[in-house]
Parts: structure tokens; C-alpha cells; sequence
């Protein structure tokens, strides 16, 4: 507060408005003899200026010092020290130059400590209130940091799942078409090659635009295909202006991954998927054949995708009927 860049306005309010207390409402004189109006003022002035610029010395090089008592109580305890040599410097001068009766004498010494020393004291009781809203805004700042890493790290976490889950699911594919069809195995290994450097490329990013999240999910289908070839139908229907729009990214690539997860199907009875938009919004309806034994969704899945939808302050939309399992989620439009 005394290294305010408006500190000398702030001097010159304080002297006026305690010289008009002193005039106006006959306040506590500085003297047993009241000073003249002309004196009076510059000797205000000169005293307000001191006090509020010993205070200033103080916040600048000594406050550093001392660094287990509290800054505020070092600032007052030394400005008052300061304030009673101010106001014995204060009456020894104004008895050379103006004289008797303002001669230096105990009560002049008192009655001008005691103006100067309100002064201080009004000073320094402004300064703790300017110290604690700074400390407050300070510790705001701090629990928004700590906040944010917080979430930051909880959405690391959360896509850091992706990798190891969808490794994991494709190379038990692949072990099972090596032993039925190399060739296919090997379509498969270099597809899957691809798709895990998209993912490895992406999975720390919050966003990805929706076009680059439909040509991995293509890439994705194609993999599904070669695994359950026509037992699986997936349609993908969405207006062209969408592809701009963004989305995080795997998302499309799980609730495919989901349904797979969680349902039955053969080529005699498909499970059929289908993408669409409602304006900005995507919906994945499939039909629902559930897998008679229970499945472990190892945290994956709808609740890793609602969580990261809530990191970026949205959230999705899940129906389930007998027969249908629908899922709606939002597009993120940057500007």
C-alpha cells in the first residue's frame, strides 16, 4: 500500500482532511497554542508526508528482515518507533524557526506524537486491509491453479486408460486370426499399427476435430469387419458441415468398442449400429442382444467418456429401452 503509484494524492487527502478536522470541527491541536491556519497546514502536510514515507522505507528494506514475525507487525512496530522520532525532529524544528509558545516542551512533544501517531495508525490499518485482500486474492489464485492441475491430471489419467484397454482387446483378435487366417492377421496387424499411432498421437489432446476422429473410426470399423465381418453392421449418417466441429478424441471409438463389449451378434442375428447427428449433437443408437454372463467394464467406457465431457463443462445423454441403447453427445465448437 505505501508503494501505491497515487501515494503522494494519498498524502495530500490525508493532510487536508486533518487540517479541516482541526479547523472545521476543532479537532486535537498539535500545540498548547493554536497555530496559525498557514503554519498549521505545511506542518500537517510535512508530518502526513513523513509518517506515510518512513512507512514506505519500512515496506521497502526493512520489512524483508525479521522473517518469523509477521510482516504487519514488523511494519507497525518500526513506523511507530519512526513516528515518535518524526514528531521530536517535528517540535525541535518548529521551535526554531516560529518560537515560543511553540517551544519544544513534554505537552507539545505529546499532543503532536499523538496526532501523528493516529496518522500512523490510520495508515497502517488500511495497509492490513490492502495486506489480507491481497493474500486473499493470492490464495484464490492458488486454489484455481491447484484446481486446474487437479483436473488436468484427472483427464491425463483418463486417457491414459485408452491405451492399454484397446491394446488390449485388438491383440486377443489378432492372436485368434492367426490361427485362422494369416492373411487376414496380417491386414489386421498393419491396420492396427496405424490406428494405435492415431491413438498414441491423440489420446493427450482434449480435442480432435470430428473429421479426423471419422477417418480413425473408419479405420476402426475396417478392423472390426475383418473380426466379425457382417455380424456387426455399422452405418454412419452426419451432415458434412459437422467435420469442423470438434470432439475428444477415441470417443466414437469406444461406444463402438462398448457395444462390441456388451452385446451378442452372429451374421444371423447382427447387432446394427448407427451414427447420426440432431443439429451439434451426435447420436450412437445400437440394438441391444446382451451377453448372458457378466461383463467387467474395467472403469472404461460411458464413465470415462462422461467424465471427460465434464472436464470440458458438458454432458451426455444415455437412453436405454429392451430394445434400443442410445447415446448422445455433444460437438465442441472453438471459436
Amino acid at each position: 500500500m505505501f508503494q501505491h503509484r497515487y501515494k503522494f494524492l494519498w498524502i495530500a487527502f490525508l493532510a487536508t482532511y486533518s487540517f479541516l478536522n482541526i479547523i472545521v470541527l476543532e479537532g486535537d491541536r498539535l500545540f498548547q497554542a493554536g497555530l496559525p491556519y498557514n503554519y498549521l497546514f505545511w506542518t500537517i502536510l510535512c508530518l502526513s508526508f513523513s509518517v506515510w514515507m518512513s512507512n514506505w522505507l519500512i515496506s521497502k528494506f526493512l520489512i524483508q528482515h525479521f522473517k518469523k514475525i509477521h510482516p504487519l507487525i514488523k511494519q507497525f512496530g518500526s513506523s511507530v518507533i519512526f513516528t515518535f522520532l518524526i514528531s521530536l525532529l517535528s517540535v525541535e524544528i518548529t521551535d526554531l524557526l516560529i518560537g515560543d509558545p511553540f517551544t519544544y516542551t513534554r505537552q507539545n512533544f505529546l499532543l503532536t506524537f499523538a496526532f501523528t501517531f493516529r496518522i500512523n495508525l490510520f495508515l497502517n490499518t488500511i495497509n492490513a486491509i490492502f495486506f489480507f485482500n491481497r493474500k486473499y486474492k493470492e490464495k484464490e489464485l492458488e486454489a484455481e491453479k491447484l484446481k486446474n492441475i487437479n483436473i488436468g491430471s484427472q483427464y491425463e489419467r483418463l486417457n491414459h486408460q485408452l491405451n492399454p484397454h484397446f491394446l488390449f482387446n485388438n491383440l486377443n483378435a489378432l492372436s485368434t486370426l492367426m490361427h485362422d487366417d494369416v492373411e487376414k492377421a496380417d491386414i489386421f496387424l498393419h491396420k492396427l499399427s496405424a490406428i494405435y499411432r492415431y491413438i498414441s498421437k491423440n489420446v493427450n489432446e482434449e480435442l480432435v476435430s470430428l473429421e479426423k476422429e471419422l477417418n480413425f473410426l473408419n479405420d476402426y470399423i475396417s478392423l472390426l469387419e475383418i473380426r466379425f465381418k457382417n455380424s456387426l453392421l455399422i452405418e454412419i449418417s452426419l451432415d458434412k458441415e459437422l467435420s469442423k466441429l470438434f470432439i475428444p478424441p477415441v470417443v466414437l471409438q469406444l461406444l463402438i468398442e462398448n457395444v462390441v463389449k456388451h452385446n451378442f451378434f452372429t451374421e444371423e442375428k447382427p447387432v446394427k449400429v448407427k451414427i447420426e447427428n440432431n443439429g451439434k449433437y451426435l447420436k450412437i443408437i445400437n440394438s441391444i442382444q446382451p451377453k448372458t454372463q457378466d461383463v467387467d467394464s474395467m472403469g472404461i467406457g460411458l464413465q470415462n467418456i462422461s467424465e471427460r465431457y465434464r472436464f470440458l463443462g458438458e454432458t451426455i445423454k444415455i437412453t436405454e429401452t429392451e430394445k434400443h441403447f442410445e447415446v448422445i453427445i455433444p460437438l465442441i465448437e472453438i471459436r
